[in-house]
């Protein structure tokens, strides 16, 4: 997949984001949820509606899980790892420093 083609277009998905009332980060989240659907799931209407109301009245876990979508996943993770770990071995830090 090209680098344009893997681009998001951040006017359309504004403008999108305003006609349905859902803030950018949920539609991102419920457009990953239809990606991810069978096609027969994807195309039921009664689907589409649950994913884009369960969007609009999204909770703070679910914007917490949006906004991982604006970070760099790799750093984010490496990140959270380095910090699973010294809370598990906490001296292992301070060897490897010295």
């Amino acid at each position: 997949m090209s680098t344009m083609a893997a681009a998001v277009d951040a006017s359309q998905l504004a403008a999108l984001s305003e006609r349905l009332g859902i803030p950018a980060r949920q539609l991102l989240i419920a457009a990953a949820r239809l990606a991810e659907a069978e096609p027969q799931r994807r195309n039921d209407p009664a689907y589409l509606r649950r994913v884009l109301d369960d969007a609009k009245h999204a909770d703070a876990a679910a914007q917490s899980s949006a906004e991982l979508l604006l970070t760099p996943i790799a750093e984010y993770a490496i990140n959270d790892l380095d910090r699973l770990f010294a809370s598990i071995w906490p001296e292992t830090g301070a060897k490897q420093g010295g």
